[in-house]
């Protein structure tokens, strides 16, 4: 009796703790925030091969490559290099990266929250978009 009543508690807990692994995550504004998308992944290797070029300079400069090493490594990592960056000019990728998004984090902000959405206006001098209420634009300090 003891040993069937200690297997259906364990079943049970089982049951609870697999539960969450096999439904969808449906709404979850997290998975959505954090899912890669190949941007992402272009970017991410970019910054590694930028970071790998800066360190085989110093490397050189420390003198610890000869010349042929370190002609041939800063050829290949260059090359990968502008591969990276012609599939960012292929996805569109604006110059100012930044700007985008800027752009993309409002537009999912004022999807998720409607009523928190912030009224905007224009600077005189500079035009640069700033928060209504704001004293000074943030871009050139101008008194609004």
């Amino acid at each position: 009796m003891l040993t069937v009543a200690c297997t259906l508690l364990t079943l049970a807990a089982g049951v609870y703790v697999l539960t969450p692994l096999f439904r969808e995550a449906r709404g979850n504004i997290e998975v959505e925030l954090l899912a890669e998308t190949g941007l992402d992944r272009l970017l991410a290797r970019k910054a590694v091969v930028y970071a790998n070029l800066k360190d085989l300079e110093f490397e050189y400069r420390m003198g610890r490559l000869s010349d042929g090493d370190f002609r041939r490594l800063e050829a290949g990592y260059k090359a990968e290099a502008a591969a990276i960056l012609r599939e960012l000019d292929q996805l569109g990728v604006a110059g100012d990266l930044d700007e985008s998004i800027e752009r993309d984090i409002a537009a999912r902000k004022s999807r998720l929250y409607p009523s928190v959405a912030k009224e905007t206006s224009r600077c005189p001098s500079c035009g640069a978009e700033v928060t209504v209420g704001k004293k000074f634009c943030a871009d050139c300090g101008q008194r609004l």
